[in-house]
Order: structure tokens, then sequence, then C-alpha cells
């Protein structure tokens, strides 16, 4: 009965009571109305769970009203422009207290051979924009410490490391640079700014519209407590911060992310406790400014729904909270202790960073599923040639890739089907996840991966359409990384590491991007290892998105992978621990003249120090 029924029974007034009898009174619900009210409900509940799982193959507009109607919209993006270029960088001092443009104690050292550069085995210097260098390893590392404790061949002043404040220096090249940028840069210091979730005084959830850019990049190290710094992790490190934090003008600021593993700890207790974490942790002292602590407590604290932490599930969180409580970077790298760049870490980031953000949208997917093998393609252009033949100039992801779980905060394509888009959407465009190799179809039925069924909170559960990209060493952008944030606080939603950042991407039509970074096999004229990972190539894929099988031959030879030892046996041999005279007994991507060894331009992963 409706209330003003009730009200008319009760009210003295006739002429009210005539009124609210002449009201219609609600339609009794028959039989018939009630099936046809549940036929209705199952309609509807079958064209959203139909476009759940089309999404994939269609643009992102046909399913949006339906969902929109179900789920509240989000602010979407705009489509991007091209951001201006960035004043000149102006020289910053080194940890020698001299102008890097002025201290050839500072310099790289790189030569020319007469030999021919190797060719990689994936990639290419040249379509990267990567320089073709040569360096020894005291040409490398001579500036970072590499050879000082031999007074007789080291030729450059000595540096007193444990007086060194790296965080300072980095806030010094900002002072000297913030006119560059168009937010005054915050300061690197070793402030905590990390807190549990109930006594953090940072919003538990901000968005992409909250911020303007700022034009910075935070490198981000990953490590922890007990940690064994060795020698050549510190000169790794040191060139980190040299290259990629000062001689771009501040563009990065360098970080080390330290999991105390503790349990006692009590990390987030007091400052103090705070600080003997730290101390008790083994960073070097010349790193503690640019020291970051974290630890699993933390981890519970924003993530209860989780219920799993570990880094091979969850490696992305700690830098999920890094982005919410330093918003001031535009983007994020993960990188580890076992990477090492044998030529200038900021020149390699730059040129990687400056590939993604000219390639464009359409396809990128599709090219990222496949390997950039020179002697098979050519160049990156007969290569990404290729892959749009085999896909008839289409994509299979064409702005968000929909499903019921994610409302998208990627922009609306500006065009309606990407066949006619002439390669031009995202040009000009910083990409919101780089991965540093190939991404492979979870649903592929040849998928090798074996987290391929670990995934929660989704509403088609293991038919969730994934991509992952091994390793988990990749560049999130801020937007991306508080948006999984934001799923995982909120929604408990969860994969594996590896598939994080690439398939929210895909999901919230945000621009993914795997520039052709040179890496090298341990057998140069290995044919049938080659033939193993080039799989067919795109001309044989039947789908246009990766080979039709997606097995693989063991990845232990190749100079950039999840696992492999050569990388060790090449910096040893470059560092003299196995040095030889001769170029036959020389792992074939260095070269040897006149008995010093000589190395190329590339990343390498994993560089184990111990436990060799």
């Amino acid at each position: 009965m409706y209330k003003s029924s009730i009200l008319a029974d009760n009210y003295p007034s006739k002429g009210y009571r005539r009124y609210c009898a002449r009201l219609p009174r609600p339609p009794r619900l028959t039989l018939g109305r009630l099936v046809l009210l549940v036929t209705v409900s199952l309609c509807v509940s079958s064209i959203v769970v139909f476009y759940s799982h089309a999404l994939p193959y269609e643009w992102e507009s046909k399913p949006r009203q339906i969902l929109e109607e179900i789920f509240p919209p989000v602010k979407r993006m705009p489509v991007a422009k091209p951001l201006a270029p960035l004043l000149d960088r102006r020289p910053c001092y080194g940890p020698r207290n001299v102008l890097l443009s002025q201290s050839p104690d500072d310099d790289l050292v790189s030569v020319e051979l007469d030999n021919s550069y190797p060719v990689p085995f994936v990639g290419s210097h040249e379509d990267l924009g990567l320089q073709k260098s040569w360096m020894t390893a005291d040409g490398r590392y001579g500036p970072y410490g590499y050879g000082e404790d031999d007074l007789e061949t080291y030729n450059r002043s000595k540096v007193n490391w444990e007086e060194v404040d790296w965080s300072q220096l980095q806030n010094d090249c900002l002072d000297l640079n913030a006119h560059r940028f168009p937010l005054y840069p915050t300061p690197v210091t070793s402030v905590q700014r990390f807190q549990f979730r109930n006594e953090s005084m940072v919003p538990e959830v901000r968005t992409w519209d909250e911020f303007t850019p700022t034009r910075r990049t935070a490198i981000v190290v990953r490590a922890y407590d007990g940690y064994k710094y060795t020698p050549e992790d510190m000169y790794n490190l040191r060139s980190l911060i040299v290259e990629a934090g000062l001689r771009t003008g501040g563009e990065y600021s360098v970080f080390l992310l330290v999991n105390i593993r503790d349990v006692d700890a009590n990390v987030f207790a007091s400052d103090e406790s705070y600080r003997a974490a730290l101390e008790k942790a083994g960073v070097p002292k010349e790193l503690h400014g640019i020291s970051v602590l974290w630890d699993e407590h933390l981890l519970r604290s924003w993530y209860p729904k989780i219920e799993e932490y570990k880094t091979e599930y969850q490696v992305f969180q700690p830098m999920q909270l890094f982005a919410l409580h330093y918003p001031e970077f535009d983007h994020f790298w993960q990188l580890e202790l076992d990477m090492r760049f044998l030529g200038d870490a900021g020149q390699y980031l730059d040129s990687v960073s400056n590939f993604a953000r000219n390639e464009p949208r359409k396809q990128a997917l599709e090219r990222s599923t496949f390997l950039h093998m020179q002697h098979k393609y050519g160049n990156y252009a007969d290569f990404a040639a290729a892959v749009d033949a085999v896909n008839n100039g289409s994509s299979h992801v064409w702005g968000p890739l929909r499903i019921a779980d994610v409302h998208p905060i990627g922009p609306v394509p500006p065009v309606k089907n990407p066949v006619d888009d002439n390669f031009e959407w995202g040009v000009g465009e910083d990409a919101d996840v780089i991965v540093t190799s190939y991404c492979a179809n979870v649903l592929a039925p040849t998928t090798p991966w074996v987290y391929k069924d670990w995934i929660h909170g989704f509403s088609a559960g293991t038919e969730t359409p994934r991509f992952f990209c091994p390793p988990a060493i990749m560049r999130a952008s801020r937007a991306l990384l508080l948006a999984i944030h934001s799923s995982q606080l909120q929604d408990g939603l969860r994969i594996p590491s590896e598939a994080t950042l690439p398939s929210f991407a895909l999901w919230h039509g945000l621009k993914l991007s795997y520039p052709p970074q040179p890496l090298y096999w341990h057998q140069q004229d290995d044919q049938e290892t080659f033939d193993g990972w080039y799989r067919g190539g795109a001309a044989n894929s039947s789908t246009g998105l990766g080979p039709d099988d997606l097995r693989h031959p063991n990845g232990n030879g190749l100079t950039w992978w999840w696992e492999g030892k050569w990388p060790r046996q090449i910096m040893d041999t470059w560092f003299g621990d196995n040095a030889s005279s001769s170029q036959e007994d020389t792992p074939y991507l260095l070269s040897v003249k006149d008995g010093k060894v000589y190395a190329p331009n590339l990343a390498m992963h994993p560089v184990k120090t111990h436990g060799r």
C-alpha cells in the first residue's frame, strides 16, 4: 500500500481522502508479470556477460553504454597531446665535488674499434636510438671506484665514498635544474613517508586527474635487509645515480627500496625504529639518504583483501604505495640489484623512454607479443609491417580491453575503427607501462606460464583476458599504479607480478610499449635455438597476437631474461676474472684488443654477485 493511502485513512480532510482515492494503485504482481520480469533480468545479465567476454575484439564504445548503466562511470583521460620539450639540462656536481661537465675523472671512456659491432639476437641499437659504444670495465666503472685500489694504474682522483651523500647530490642537482620543470621538484630525503593505512595522512585513494605532469621519473631499485653489497654492486648503483639522476639534470631520482624481512623490527612504530631498521639492514652509509623501507606488515595494512604478499605474486605492491606517497613523479622504474648497464645508464633509459613515447598505440600489444629479430625481419619498421600485415591493418585491442571488474580511465580512441588510424594515435604520448621483454596471452592454448590459474577477485575467473611479460622489471605511470592500488585496496583484485602492469594497463586502456632492447644469445650461430624463439614469426601466426606455439627454448643463455648464468660469465670476463688474451676464448659479444676486453652497450639481467 502506498504511503499516501495510509495517510488518507488517518487524515481528517474529506477532500484529501477523495484526492488519494483517485491516485493509481500499484499493479498486482501476477505470474505472467513475474515471468516477464525474470526474463528481462536474465537477458540484461546475458548481454553484460557476453560483452564482458567479447570485448577484447570489439571497439570499446559498443558495450560502454550497457556497462555504464550498471556500473558508475569514472573520469576518463583525454586523448594525450605531446608535451613540449624541457629546457636544456644544466650540469650538476658529482661525487668529486666538481661539475660533471668539467670533471674528466667522472667521464665514461668509450672507444671505436675496427671490428664490426655484434648484431643482437633480439632488438636493435639503431632502432632504439642507442649508442654503439665499446668500453672496458675501467672505462665504464672507473669513475665509481673500479680499480681505485691499484695505485699504479688508477689515473682518476679517489673518492671517499663514505662521505658521499647521494640524496644531497641529487637535491643539489634539482635546485640547479628546478626552472626546467612545471613544478618545483620535491627533494630526496630519508624522511619516512610510508605509514600504516590507519595512521597515514595520505588519502587512501588518489586518481590520475589530481595531478599535472611533473616530467620526472623515479628509479626504484629493489633491495632487502641483510644483503651484502659487493664492490660491483656499488659501482652499479653509483653509476645509475650519476648517469640517470645527475647527468639528466634531475629528470630521474634514484631510490633504494629496502624490504625489511625481520617481522619483529616494528619499522613504522616510530622514527627511531625506522632509523634502527635502516642501520640494521646493512645498507651502505652513502645510500642511507635514498633508502625507503617497507615490510609485509605495511602491505597487509593497505591490502587486507589480497591475502598474498610474496614477491612472485605482488612485487608491485610496494611500488603502488610508492606512487601513492611519492606522487611528484610521473613514472616509476622498478629495477633490480642484479641488473647491469654496460653503457651509460641514463642514455639507455632515455632511449627506451623516447622509443616508447614515439610508438603508436595501434598494434602495440601485437608487436609486444613477437620478438624483433633483425636476421629474420630486418629493421623495426619491417618488423612492424609484418605484424600489421598479419593483423590486416586492425588491432585486437582498441581502447580498453573491457572486463566487468575494471572501470577504465584511459581515453576513448579518436576513431572508431583501428583500420582508420594511420598509426597516429599515441605518437608523442608517454607509455603507461614499458616492458623489458615480450608479452604472451595467458589464455592461449600453448601458454607455458606456471601462474596462469592464479587469479582472484575477478568475475570471469581464469577466463579473464590477461597478458604476462617476464621479468617484472618495468616502468609504470603514476596513473596506472594508483589505479591498481585502488583495485587491490577496494576490490581485492590480484594476478601474479609478471601480469600485473601489462594487464591492468590494457584493462584501463592505457598505453603499453615493448621497445626493441638489444639482447644476445650465448651461441652466435645457433640456428636451431633462433628458430625455437622465432616460432614462425608474425607471418605464420593464425591470430596475429603472438606465435601459435608459445613454448620456447630454455632462456639460460640470454643476456636478458628472468634467469640465466651467461650474464655473470660476461661480467667476469670483462672484469678480468676469466680474462683471456685471445678472442677465441672470450664470449663473442666482447671484443679483445691489445689485451683489453671491451663490452658493447646493452643491459643485462640477472647478474648475480652472490652464490657464484
